[in-house]
């Protein structure tokens, strides 16, 4: 990971995306093993996938959508960024002329059951559209249509939009002996497959496949007030994830999920004798052990979280997480690599928040001096994700904390 101009004012989005690009900064270690083992592992797995591939006409589409317990549409495999009408326009324009459209993938979760692991948006729009809830624009090929709904086509194009299908994968029930297996499996399957042409980054893997109440955990704190204020992100809105403002929905920490896996490295680095692989494999693990945590525990969890994040912030109040700006002050750019440092190490000094809120001036003042040095604000932000430097992050602002405190 290169190291950032500590001095350096950067605009909100281009801030964004420095934030994205060290959510996804991870150096994973390779582990020696023999060519033995390596064609064991080709030899275990090399059958483990069982797929089948069928051909849906629209209306058989439509039935399956309709019913949940044949075809699951959960909101938990929804990406934040949803299609506009312009892209949904264009899908049914590419039905009308019968452009092969990329297949849908499913999961057979039992016989006969299927989730949908990659297609929603086009089986959203189909639907939608059949439903009369939107009007076609921007066609180019069949401007004439420009406007109208499914209704108000001509009964001709109707009947040949109806004898449009979609192709489906479907990755059979065989293919996981155990729910570990399936899981893994569903994982796996998931990294290699696009949506409209945008791979699905780790963290909208995550919420896809560990779905339950931690996830629902990290989503919650990820939309609670502290949070957006502190982070840059636009409030709850009344009528998300349905239906959000065009703010909310082009911050790309909301719409990439990146907010919740800022959440989730917390709780996935608070025990770094879990950390293995990078931080990948390491986020991956966490939410893993975590899937089928009890709602009271998540409670528990999530009301830690909230109260280190309250402490930190009533320490450093607008300067939280933030590096230099032009005028040397911690106004510049927020750093998720010092957010990281800043909450774990408040959780190690919980005792002394009242005392360490009391001094904040001299805490800001050790930040400060921190980022100054070359050698510290290395350690800081500039350093890559793995174990060994996010110890020693950690070990950087719990020693001034530790000098305040003393």
């Amino acid at each position: 990971m290169t190291s950032k101009n500590p001095r350096t004012s950067i605009p909100d989005i281009d801030e964004q995306d420095l934030l994205i690009d060290e959510l996804e900064d991870d150096e994973a270690v390779v582990e020696d093993v023999t060519e033995t083992a390596i064609e064991a592992k080709y030899d275990s797995n090399q059958n483990q996938i069982f797929i089948q591939r069928n051909d849906f006409l629209i209306p058989n589409i439509l039935q399956m959508v309709k019913n949940r317990d044949v075809l699951d549409l959960s909101p938990n495999y929804q990406r934040r960024t949803r299609w506009n009408d312009r892209k949904r326009s264009h899908l049914i324009e590419s039905l009308l002329m019968n452009v092969p459209i990329p297949p849908i993938f499913l999961y057979e979760r039992d016989l006969a059951k299927y989730e949908v692991m990659d297609g929603q948006q086009r089986l959203n729009t189909i639907r939608s559209f059949l439903s009369n809830e939107f009007k076609l624009r921007d066609l180019k090929t069949w401007p004439e249509l420009n406007g109208r709904r499914f209704v108000d086509l001509p009964p001709r194009i109707q009947a040949g939009l109806m004898r449009r299908g979609l192709a489906a994968v479907i990755v059979l029930t065989e293919s996981g002996q155990d729910e570990l297996t399936a899981m893994e499996l569903r994982q796996y399957v998931f990294e290699r497959l696009n949506t409209g042409g945008e791979s699905l980054n780790a963290q909208e893997i995550r919420n896809c496949i560990f779905s339950g109440n931690f996830n629902d955990m990290l989503v919650a704190i990820a939309r609670s007030d502290l949070f957006t204020k502190v982070w840059g992100i636009p409030p709850k809105e009344s009528h998300e994830p349905q239906k959000v403002s065009r703010k909310l929905a082009t911050n790309r920490l909301y719409a990439t999920l990146s907010d919740c896996e800022i959440v989730l490295r917390f709780f996935a680095l608070s025990n770094l004798g879990n950390f293995r692989g990078g931080m990948k494999r390491t986020l991956d693990d966490c939410m893993r052990r975590n899937r089928q945590l009890p709602e009271a525990q998540c409670k528990k969890l999530a009301e830690d979280y909230k109260a280190t994040l309250a402490a930190a912030y009533a320490i450093y109040d607008k300067h939280l997480f933030r590096l230099f700006d032009k005028a040397n002050e911690l106004n510049g750019r927020r750093s998720v690599p010092l957010a990281d440092a800043i909450l774990l190490a408040l959780v190690q000094r919980k005792r002394s928040w009242s005392v360490l809120t009391e001094r904040r001036n001299k805490v800001i003042q050790k930040t400060k001096d921190a980022l100054k040095s070359e050698k510290t604000y290395e350690i800081l932000v500039g350093r890559g994700n793995t174990k060994a430097a996010i110890e020693e992050r950690i070990d950087v602002v719990d020693f001034f904390l530790g000098q305040i405190v003393s």
